[in-house]
């Protein structure tokens, strides 16, 4: 251990030695002097305060007592005496009651020594004579008793009126009916009692100022408007029946009376309306109520009237009869309908748009309309997309189908509801692909025409021809005889056609050009497409080629015009096989 090592150590122990000093000689004094300060505080206010409370209760004793003192002697006064007194009499009387006892039964012996008539007469005075002897202690228990009688009287009393009702007697035709509570009650029974008549001839009439008497009965007595009606209806006698009366939205439409009847009536007219075929349920469109009760005579009718009278025509059937330019949008807004509307009341309405047809816009409804919602099951078609591909070394206007399209199918589940026969709406519940469609691929061409000057083209001929006038397809005239000569092509014309491209229906050489008046053709050009095949395109307007110049399937070699013999702007156009005209539409795509 080295020198300073050693220093350290010392001084390390002599700072342990003065804190342990410092505590024991300072801190711990002070810890002992403020708890004996704390000590003999508490102490003192604890002392203290058992000496003020003490002091507090001697002195409110000592003025509590005199107090007590004085009630006592108020109370003795007014109460306590005269319950002592009270106690002394009844005591003094009871003594003396029970002491006259062998008083009187030495009265009646001697009586009845002197004579049976004397004791009889003795035996029978004997409660008078004891009344007059008593009769301070019988006045005083008549004080006594009275009040609580009266108390008692008084209690009945109103228990016994609390439990009556004041009500008012109606008398009608001088027959009470029963008790109401107010006018307002037999007001409102009486307009229920004209409702439920059918009253045709006015022969029957309710009294609406019944005779009106103030009457005390109990609550149970009190009759409801219901039941006034039928005492009303039970007075009018033998024109009065049990029975079941029909009420549709709260009208009351007749009474049968067979409620079974009534039912099997109802039942049928929901079960007219429904294919037994699937889920489904029936209800009527309107509120149907059938209320048991009385009702006149008169009001009673047959179940078949009562058929009648629910089926009978409310609304007819009414058409719209379609005139020249009418289309389903148009005549849905004349007739104020939607499309949907429309085809659900006429079938094929979209195929049927024709001038002078009818069309159904609304269909006959009976009085009393059914509905039904039926969950069905059916297969349906899903169509085919179509899908266009363009080729760029084609020219606009060719077209090829690549691949045909197919037709899908699904499985749809759907809640139908129907109004009166009619579909009203549809609602798919769940759908499921069997069958998924396949598109149509058509390839058409994308390369553009030039409107100026036609380049030579490959003189490819594809054995197909496409129409040579891309911009329309209207035949004017078809091929075939005409004015007793042959038409040997066809004529394409439509409005705005003149100076539109015409194009070559297939690659080839072009082999004759005319500018001229051409033998009635005009301008116009032959291509040859080799293997025996030209076309023939006549009236141009002008021509874009040369002779000998190669084309390809849907270049530009003209404009469609009038020139030569033609009465209007067109193109005419002709296939021929070894010289020989054929019918182009067979040809062309």
């Amino acid at each position: 251990m080295t020198e300073n090592q050693g220093s350290f150590k010392e001084k390390q122990i002599c700072a342990a030695r003065r804190l342990k000093y410092f505590m024991q000689n300072i801190v711990w004094r002070y810890i002992v002097t403020a708890y004996h300060i704390g000590h003999n505080f508490c102490y003192i206010i604890g002392a203290q305060t058992i000496r003020f409370a003490r002091h507090s209760r001697k002195r409110l004793v000592g003025s509590l007592v005199p107090v007590g003192r004085l009630l006592y002697k108020a109370t003795d006064f007014i109460l306590l005496r005269h319950i002592r007194l009270a106690a002394r009499n009844i005591k003094n009387e009871t003594i003396c009651f029970i002491q006259g006892f062998p008083i009187a039964a030495n009265r009646v012996r001697e009586a009845f020594g002197r004579s049976v008539i004397s004791g009889v007469k003795t035996l029978l005075l004997l409660p008078f004579i004891a009344i007059h002897r008593h009769r301070r202690a019988v006045i005083t228990s008549l004080n006594i008793v009275a009040p609580v009688a009266a108390v008692f009287a008084l209690v009945f009393t109103v228990q016994f009126w609390s439990g009556m009702t004041f009500a008012l007697a109606v008398e009608y035709d001088g027959e009470t009916l029963g008790y109401i509570s107010d006018e307002a009650v037999y007001d409102n029974a009486a307009n229920m009692a004209t409702d439920r008549v059918i009253n045709t001839d006015n022969s029957f009439e309710v009294k609406r100022v019944p005779k009106l008497t103030i009457a005390v009965v109990s609550k149970t007595d009190i009759l409801d408007e219901s039941a006034v009606c039928d005492k009303i209806l039970e007075s009018s006698g033998d024109s009065i029946t049990e029975g079941s009366g029909l009420y549709i939205d709260g009208k009351f439409e007749g009474a049968a009376q067979s409620r079974s009847g009534l039912d099997t009536l109802l039942d049928s007219l929901l079960q007219g309306y429904c294919s037994g075929k699937g889920s489904e349920r029936a209800e009527f469109v309107q509120n149907v109520d059938i209320v048991d009760g009385l009702y006149p005579v008169s009001s009673v009718t047959s179940i078949e009237d009562m058929r009648a009278r629910l089926t009978e025509q409310t609304v007819v059937d009414k058409y719209y009869k379609i005139v020249k330019g009418d289309s389903p949008l148009l005549i849905a807004a004349k007739t104020d309908m939607s499309l949907a509307e429309l085809r659900a009341l006429n079938k094929d309405f979209d195929k049927k748009i024709f001038p002078d047809v009818e069309v159904l816009i609304q269909k006959a409804q009976p009085y009393l309309r059914v509905q039904v919602v039926r969950t069905v099951e059916y297969k349906e078609t899903i169509d085919y997309k179509t899908v266009t591909i363009h080729d760029e070394k084609q020219y606009i206007g060719y077209s090829r189908v690549r691949k045909n399209g197919v037709e899908g199918q699904r499985r749809v589940k759907a809640e139908i509801t129907m109004v009166d026969g009619i579909e009203h709406s549809r609602k798919i519940l769940d759908t499921k692909v069997t069958k998924k469609p396949i598109d149509k691929e058509v390839v058409v061409g994308a390369k553009k025409i030039n409107k100026t000057v036609s380049a030579a083209g490959d003189g490819i001929s594809t054995g197909r021809f496409v129409w040579p006038l891309p911009s329309c397809r209207r035949i004017s005239s078809p091929y075939g005889y005409r004015w007793g000569r042959l038409h040997a092509g066809i004529d394409i014309s439509g409005n705005g056609v003149f100076g539109k491209p015409v194009v070559s229906a297939d690659g080839g050489r072009v082999v004759e050009v005319n500018h001229g008046w051409g033998g009635g053709f005009g301008k116009y050009i032959i291509v040859d497409h080799g293997g025996g095949y030209r076309t023939v395109y006549a009236h141009l307007s002008s021509i874009n080629v040369s002779t000998w110049q190669k084309v390809s399937q849907g270049q530009l070699i003209g404009r469609a015009g009038s020139t030569g013999y033609s009465t209007g702007p067109h193109l005419h156009f002709e296939i021929r096989i070894n010289g020989r005209s054929v019918n182009p539409v067979s040809y062309l795509r």
